[in-house]
């Protein structure tokens, strides 16, 4: 009670004070304008969004954190679960009492818009926003309500895979959003799924894709917050030919890559027969992989329903390319620009598709249905196609054509086929999860197309190596056999020239063999003659007793002259 005694005597006696204060003491500077002590400048409208969605956000959490203790039995000791009408008396109480909601006790109704919410003859309340229901015993579903008004803003999507379905499930009394009838046959469809942000605080643009955006677009994240709305299977070439239409300008490397493969692959279902190099018919149709990627598949029927493992022909062998079309306004380009975006075309022309799944695969990834900038057929809507009413919403486009409400048997037909990626639907988990799934959001279109440029350099650096790789092995292979081939020559010439000279000198190897006889007998009858004339002048110089006798000098001549005239011969 003190402080509020104090406050009353200091209010007091100022106003005693003032009383003794003449109108005349009190000057003004008129010179001055008043002005409050301290200057307030409002938010711009980034920093009120800012601001709004991160206290939605924190009321969010609050709320989660609630529920969590609320489940737990926390405080089941404590506090009781209110009834609804409880509920009601309490509002209404505080109400009569304070209609105005100015005390703080009463604050809790008008942050709940309980105040409002009496006017509703169904008496909800707790409110909802936008489908939310604000009920903190709610147990989280993680479902919208699809009977609400979403906020276009608060609205996203993500591609889910694609699959074949021969049950016509999509034609039996459900129909198509567009009042369409299909082929009612194996059909190629897409599976999307719709989702909503129950956070969403009313930011626009710039909560999603603004400087330090609070918003996150990560409804493909299996921890999101964002609510799923539903799950649909739309015609297959329908579901890219509407992003190619309203999301790229015409000379954009993705408007060119989506338009090259939709051109590339068509909207048939199977196409054929055609005959492979064995004269065996094959029939050619969109495949759907794993990860949510498509090609064109090679198969032995002509609904395209299995495929031929046996032939080794592709859809390039037989697909005849038109050149570059985009369409009714694509003319004006300079030269250097159409060759560039000819390149983009003819390299998208392949059956695996890689760069036409690798434009269309951020859409894997929580994607807003608004299309900012919006574009139609590679021009902006309008003059820069940022106005709001020039804005298209994706997720309609998508809805109203060819596409239908995907069951559980569906999604579970779509997984089986193994080309599903990971989503929740209807209490289950369905397909596997992908590369990326986990993080916050997807490539943006300068990178898809510079990923391009590095692919396309790295595959001429690849074939340039090998075509040298070709050449030095050409040239060693050439050299090695010239010069086996003169070695050899070589070899023979020397052989034939050593035959000849020595048939030359010898007259032939008979007659090798008959001088090789008589030189080897005349070298034996001049040793035995050398022999018997050593023996008779060893005899002649020795005497009857035994005493040596050395030898006259015309002996020892003769014995040389002798000798000299054997070894001649």
């Amino acid at each position: 009670m003190k402080g509020p005694i104090a406050a009353f005597l200091l209010s007091l006696g100022l106003s005693l004070n003032l009383h003794h204060v003449s109108s005349s003491e009190i000057e003004l500077d008129a010179s001055k304008p008043l002005s409050p002590p301290t200057s307030f400048t409002p938010p711009d409208e980034t920093t009120y969004h800012k601001i709004k969605s991160s206290r939605a956000r924190r009321m969010a959490e609050q709320r989660d954190r609630v529920r969590q203790k609320i489940a737990s039995g926390e405080f089941a000791e404590k506090y009781h679960r209110i009834t609804e009408e409880q509920l009601n008396t309490l509002v209404d109480k505080a109400i009569e009492e304070d209609p105005e909601l100015t005390k703080v006790e009463n604050q809790w109704i008008r942050r709940g818009n309980l105040k409002e919410s009496l006017a509703d003859p169904n008496r909800k309340l707790w409110g909802s926003g936008w489908g939310v229901s604000r009920d903190p015993y709610e147990v989280k579903s993680g479902h919208a309500d699809t009977s609400a008004d979403w906020e276009k803003w608060a609205q996203g999507y993500r591609h889910i895979g694609d699959f074949v379905d021969c049950s016509n499930m999509f034609y039996n009394g459900g129909g198509s959003h567009d009042s369409g009838d299909g082929e009612g046959k194996c059909a190629r469809w897409a599976a999307w799924c719709a989702y909503v942000d129950p956070y969403y605080a009313g930011g626009g643009y710039d909560e999603y894709f603004g400087n330090n955006a609070e918003g996150k677009l990560d409804c493909h994240k299996p921890g999101t917050s964002w609510l799923l709305l539903g799950c649909y299977a739309q015609e297959l070439y329908q579901w890219y030919e509407q992003i190619s239409k309203h999301l790229w300008a015409i000379d954009d490397y993705n408007y060119v890559v989506a338009l090259a493969g939709l051109t590339y692959m068509t909207d048939d279902n199977c196409k054929g027969p055609y005959y492979d190099s064995s004269n065996s018919a094959v029939y050619f149709g969109v495949m759907p992989l794993s990860g949510a990627s498509i090609m064109m598949g090679a198969y032995s029927d002509d609904q395209c329903i299995y495929p031929n493992e046996k032939t080794s022909a592709t859809y390039d062998d037989f697909f005849q390319s038109g050149g570059l079309d985009l369409g009714s306004k694509d003319q004006g380009q300079d030269d250097g620009t159409v060759a560039t975006l000819e390149g983009y075309w003819y390299d998208a022309q392949e059956y695996t598709m890689t760069l036409f799944n690798e434009v269309y695969s951020d859409y894997l990834y929580c994607t807003s249905c608004m299309d900012y900038p919006t574009y139609q057929d590679g021009y902006f809507i309008g003059d820069t196609g940022t106005d709001d009413d020039d804005l298209i919403n994706q997720c309609w486009k998508f809805y109203s054509h060819d596409s239908f409400n995907l069951p559980v048997d569906g999604m579970a037909q779509a997984a089986m086929q193994g080309a599903l990626i990971s989503v929740n639907y209807g209490g289950a988990s369905f397909g596997r999860a992908f590369d990326g799934q986990y993080s916050d959001g997807s490539k943006s279109s300068s990178q898809n197309s510079s990923t391009y440029q590095q692919q396309r350099i790295e595959r001429l650096k690849a074939n340039l190596y090998l075509t040298l790789a070709g050449i030095v092995f050409v040239a060693t292979f050439l050299a090695f056999a010239v010069a086996r081939g003169s070695s050899k020559k070589k070899k023979s010439s020397s052989r034939s020239r050593s035959r000849r000279l020595l048939d030359a000198d010898y007259g032939g190897s008979s007659d090798r063999r008959r001088s090789s006889s008589r030189a080897k007998s005349s070298r034996s009858a001049s040793r035995s003659s050398s022999k018997a004339r050593s023996s008779s002048g060893r005899s002649k110089s020795r005497t009857r007793d035994g005493d040596y006798k050395a030898p006259s000098d015309r002996s020892r001549s003769k014995s040389r002259s002798r000798k000299s005239s054997s070894s001649r011969k």
